[in-house]
């Protein structure tokens, strides 16, 4: 199953404060990605995406793409990224499987 392409024109309208033009949102992060259906719908408004998935079977299925790279982790630990270098991030149905405090002490970041 796919995301309706309107979701993502509501982020990313949301992200450029409804003045969005054909910029694309720099650095976007996707937690829990799973085998990359979000990740890779959200990619045409990206210049670059990172999806993260724990785990290593949903990542071997993932949807290639040039502006898309995956990575093993988990959405508590991004010390794999500099701070204050994602642009925007996404977690389309992963949320619950997150300790969404420890996540979101590391999203500040």
């Amino acid at each position: 199953p796919s995301y309706p392409k309107e979701l993502f024109e509501h982020i990313t309208d949301y992200y450029f404060h409804g003045k969005r033009n054909n910029e694309k949102i720099p650095l976007s992060l996707d937690i829990g990605c799973g085998s990359g259906q979000a990740t890779v719908d959200l990619s045409p408004f990206c210049e670059r995406i990172i999806g993260i998935d724990v785990s290593t079977d949903q990542l071997a299925h993932a949807i290639s793409k040039d502006n898309v790279e995956y990575r093993c982790n988990t959405g508590e630990d991004l010390s794999f990224l500099q701070s204050n270098s994602i642009d925007l991030i996404t977690a389309a149905t992963a949320l619950h499987w997150l300790d969404v405090e420890t996540f979101l002490e590391e999203a500040k970041r």
